[in-house]
């Protein structure tokens, strides 16, 4: 699964690439921060959940491909703001230098701030790849699925998704266990890692023309698998060893950090994890995700993702 993983992901970056800004003008350098920061890589998971659940549904246009480009963006804007000295304070990302320890804490700002507006540019690229030979009646149903698609885009990513659950976030550092519920956990993985996961899904299903009932189920799937996710993070810090995460572990239970794990026990978060993202997987079966490829891969991905050791 690693190797599939990586052959999607690299066919993912070359999409990408396509959509990034000139790095000229008076303005270059902010242009060069923005694609430093999208080359620092990644899995690019939410893509990858965008374009197959695309095709799960019968989507066969690139249509798709300037939202799969877009949440990347979005998910980058957030990755250099969250290292900034006001929120992490990380100056590595990945391996290398966070965007603002390369290009100074304002140009990370900017950086940030640029992708976020640049993704929805990107994002409305998609009303010029409609078809010309498509009927009258075909191009106002595709106009309609892409405003469906912005509205998924910004409402996920705004402070009823993302930045809702960062916030949550930040307001609770420095509590111990004792100060912090499961609520507020649940809700801080819910919207900072879980919404653009449901947004990615989401925003494949509508595109290819789902029912509203399939993309309700389509939604819960991602929100299952966004907490199973950031549950499983959870226990990794515990469990998993600095030369195999990648990064120190133990920092929770040290910094007395309320997490999943220190409030439900190890035990039960590994129930959970199952619970949850067997849930997932069955909700993806019950719209027939078996049936083709791309249904099989997005389980298969699910599976790789929950049981995963970094």
């Amino acid at each position: 699964m690693n190797e599939t993983v990586a052959e999607k992901a690299k066919k993912i970056d070359a999409m990408i690439e396509g959509f990034l800004p000139k790095e000229e003008g008076f303005a270059s350098t902010v242009m060069s921060a923005m694609n430093y920061s999208i080359h620092v890589g990644g899995k690019r998971l939410r893509p990858m959940f965008m374009t197959e659940t695309y095709a799960m549904f019968g989507g066969t246009d690139d249509i798709v491909y300037p939202f799969a480009a877009a949440i990347e963006m979005i998910h980058t804007y957030s990755l250099c703001h969250d290292d900034l000295p006001a929120m992490d304070n990380d100056d590595m990302r990945r391996g290398m230098p966070s965007t603002h320890a390369k290009f100074g804490e304002a140009m990370g700002i900017l950086a940030g701030d640029a992708l976020l507006n640049y993704a929805f540019e990107t994002s409305l690229k998609a009303f010029d790849m409609i078809p010309d030979d498509l009927s009258d009646a075909d191009k106002v149903e595709m106009s309609r699925r892409i405003s469906k698609a912005l509205s998924i885009l910004a409402k996920k990513a705004g402070i009823y998704g993302m930045i809702a659950g960062q916030v949550v976030d930040i307001e609770s550092e420095g509590k111990s266990s004792s100060e912090i519920s499961m609520d507020t956990i649940k809700f801080i993985h819910e919207n900072k890692t879980a919404a653009m996961i449901e947004s990615s899904m989401m925003i494949g299903a509508v595109l290819a023309g789902a029912s509203d009932k399939d993309l309700s189920v389509i939604e819960s799937v991602g929100s299952d698998v966004g907490l199973a996710f950031q549950i499983r993070d959870d226990i990794l810090d515990i469990e998993s060893s600095n030369e195999v995460l990648g990064k120190p572990v133990g920092s929770d239970e040290k910094n007395d950090k309320a997490t999943y794990v220190t409030l439900a026990g190890l035990a039960q978060a590994k129930e959970d994890v199952r619970m949850i993202s067997e849930r997932a997987v069955g909700n993806l079966k019950s719209l027939h995700a078996s049936a083709n490829e791309s249904g099989k891969f997005l389980i298969a991905l699910i599976e790789y993702l929950i049981n995963r050791d970094k």
